[in-house]
């Protein structure tokens, strides 16, 4: 196995959407416990219950109306459950535009889930119930494309929440915030060529030591300790849900040197590659 699990073709097909009721007593409407990484955008509605899920190897509570955000990539699952009831909403990246992607980016920096005000929840629960009643009897091209304006709606509503909580949460300036985002999109395309800071402040027009200013005020670290965690997280995806070898991996991230990419996990997290990766498949 050289990937995590997917499941995009099987939800999806030529929709676009899938939407799956949880519910932690019936067996088929029951959490994902197992550990895995998707390609689109889940946005989970917890109505009763309590839960704890991990996103990207971080703990995560949910209680009754709290929306929950797992973006494309980010491994996650549920850990227990205590009687939740709820829905995710399974939703193919190009049904979200540029400016709600940027939204939910911003989000990202700080939290993966909030708790929705009451009159934007009853009308995500409206959406859903309608949505619900529809997915079984979707079959031509008419019925396709009023069910995806009703997940875009949903997308709409939740990005204008979240868009108000970054507002209150952040005191930071629009224009950190874009260089903040502008750089974590940058890395993400040249991680295993590059991880100096120089480098994407060129890429950004700006110093480095600007560069270092700005991701420390928005994130708390300099460019390049946020670059090293970048590489640590991408290192624990790969080593819990493939069958790399560590040096497979090492070199999958641009690292040469076994024995310095051993060093720079084990000081970010405390044990080895091997060690962390034996602990996550127990």
């Amino acid at each position: 196995m050289d990937k995590l699990p997917q499941h995009k073709a099987s939800l999806f097909s030529d929709f676009g959407v899938y939407l799956r009721r949880i519910n932690s007593s019936q067996s088929n409407h029951a959490p994902i416990t197992y550990a895995h990484q998707d390609d689109y955008y889940i946005f989970g509605l917890v109505e009763n219950g309590e839960g704890c899920g991990i996103i990207d190897f971080k703990e995560q509570y949910f209680a009754p109306g709290d929306v929950f955000l797992i973006q494309p990539g980010q491994v996650h699952r549920f850990v227990s459950s205590e009687n939740v009831e709820g829905w995710a909403l399974m939703i193919d990246n190009s049904f979200v535009d540029s400016a709600d992607k940027c939204i939910f980016d911003n989000f990202s920096l700080f939290a993966s889930s909030f708790q929705m005000d009451e009159q934007r929840r009853n009308e995500l629960k409206q959406i859903l119930s309608l949505l619900a009643g529809r997915m079984d009897g979707i079959t031509d091209k008419q019925t396709k494309a009023t069910a995806r304006r009703m997940a875009e709606t949903f997308i709409s509503i939740v990005a204008e929440a979240v868009h108000d909580i970054n507002l209150q949460q952040t005191s930071h300036s629009r224009r950190h915030m874009e260089i903040v985002l502008s750089f974590r999109h940058l890395l993400a395309e040249h991680l295993a060529t590059n991880r100096q800071p120089s480098y994407y402040a060129s890429l950004l027009n700006i110093s480095t030591v600007y560069l270092n200013e700005v991701v420390k005020c928005v994130t708390g670290m300099n460019a390049t300790l946020y670059i090293k965690n970048e590489v640590v997280l991408q290192a624990k995806r790969l080593l819990v849900h493939t069958d790399l070898a560590v040096k497979e991996i090492a070199d999958r991230l641009g690292i040469g040197d076994y024995a310095y990419f051993s060093r720079l996990f084990t000081l970010a997290t405390g044990i080895s590659p091997t060690r962390f990766r034996k602990r996550n498949l127990e």
